[in-house]
């Protein structure tokens, strides 16, 4: 009895440890009478494909499947080949390995994948193919922004290769010229998966496809238009901007307001140095623009002494040596007299004025004395009365 239960909890362990090796994958399958080599045609089994998607796929693979949303690929040595449910098999194709995959869609319109399945790989018997196959050499490419402008080349190992887009789009704004190269600007933010596909030259049976995934983001979300720039344009050095007149535009998700004379903008109140024309920056949120200004140099302070009018009379000076006779220099007897006169009666007033003030120092003297003359005497009667 113990040995039964210890063989049992072996098998048990063994088939827990087997268990994810034994997991399956879902698969494309054959028809039983498709025939793998050249002239022959090989197709897909959808019944069985729908039963393996049932017992080993996720719900919405199967619903997808069952549904009929569904797009076949044929690859070729790894690259693609041609689509639909079958494929016609060519000379060109022995010594090629094939397999077929298809992409399964949640929405009739295929625009939401849901999941891939693949087929068993098979080799075209009969030798070898060397069809020289281009090779997409850009892995991938950059994201992008809503209103930015958007470029980027794609290379190959062809030159000469034509793309085009295979089963899939860009995002809204950009195309895919010819040439590989992927432009515009884009107009709708979100998740883009994207197939490119060079062929060789035209009519070629083989191309090369690459696959990208690519996230335009929200862009700017305001943006001005000066309707007109200020009254003053023209500066002189040292002087500050004057934005009396500027009309700006600004454009919201919401529609646009209007600035006038500078109102709601950010910008520089710094006093202008810079001689020559200048680029003066708005801003807005996330919006910028631009107008010119030109700084002219100030003028020189003037330190230099003001030029005399030419046409301004300056009297001449006058030497006192001059124009003098000897009747100025030899007073005449009667000029003598009254000269002596004149000092006479100028001794005499001063005279006068001393002996005024000598009379009045004298008074003042006497008026002291006497004071002092009566006190003293006051003095004595009052100390002979004792």
């Amino acid at each position: 009895m113990k040995r039964i239960l210890c063989m049992a909890l072996c098998l048990m362990l063994v088939m827990a440890l087997a268990a994810p090796a034994m997991a399956a994958e879902p698969e494309i399958i054959f028809t039983s009478g498709s025939k793998f080599e050249a002239g022959g045609t090989v197709k897909v089994d959808e019944g069985e494909t729908l039963l393996s998607t049932y017992n080993n796929g996720t719900s919405d693979i199967y619903n997808a499947y069952l549904d009929g949303n569904v797009q076949y690929y044929w690859m070729r040595n790894g690259e693609y080949y041609a689509d639909g449910p079958s494929l016609k098999l060519k000379e060109s194709d022995k010594g090629c390995e094939f397999y077929c995959m298809a992409a399964l869609y949640s929405d009739a319109d295929h625009t939401q994948q849901c999941g891939t399945i693949y087929s068993r790989k098979f080799t075209v018997p009969g030798g070898s193919n060397t069809a020289s196959i281009p090779d997409i050499t850009t892995k991938s490419i950059p994201n992008g922004k809503v209103g930015e402008y958007y470029y980027q080349k794609l290379e190959c190992t062809d030159p000469d290769v034509t793309y085009s887009l295979f089963r899939s789009s860009l995002p809204d704004g950009l195309t895919l010229t010819q040439h590989g190269e992927i432009e515009g600007t884009p107009t709708k933010a979100g998740f883009w998966y994207v197939v490119v596909m060079a062929t060789p030259e035209a009519g070629a049976d083989y191309a090369s496809t690459a696959e990208y995934e690519i996230t335009i983001e929200e862009g700017q979300q305001y943006t001005m238009e000066i309707m007109e720039v200020p009254n003053k344009v023209t500066y002189t050095a040292g002087e500050k901007l004057d934005m009396t007149g500027l009309w700006v535009r600004i454009y919201t998700p919401d529609g646009f307001i209007d600035s006038r004379n500078g109102k709601y903008l950010t910008y520089s109140t710094k006093a202008l140095t810079t001689v020559g024309e200048q680029k003066i920056k708005l801003t807005y949120e996330d919006a910028v623009e631009f107008f010119i200004v030109t700084v002219k140099e100030a003028p020189p302070e003037d330190t230099e002494p003001t030029e005399t009018d030419p046409t301004e009379t300056v009297p001449p000076e006058t030497d006192p040596t001059e124009n003098v006779t000897e009747e100025d220099t030899d007073p005449t007897e009667e000029e003598t007299s009254k000269r002596s006169k004149r000092d006479r009666d100028r001794n005499a007033e001063d005279s006068g004025d001393s002996d005024s003030l000598m009379l009045v120092i004298v008074c003042i003297l006497a008026f002291v004395s006497i004071a002092a003359v009566t006190a003293l005497i006051v003095v004595l009667i009052k100390q002979k009365k004792k």
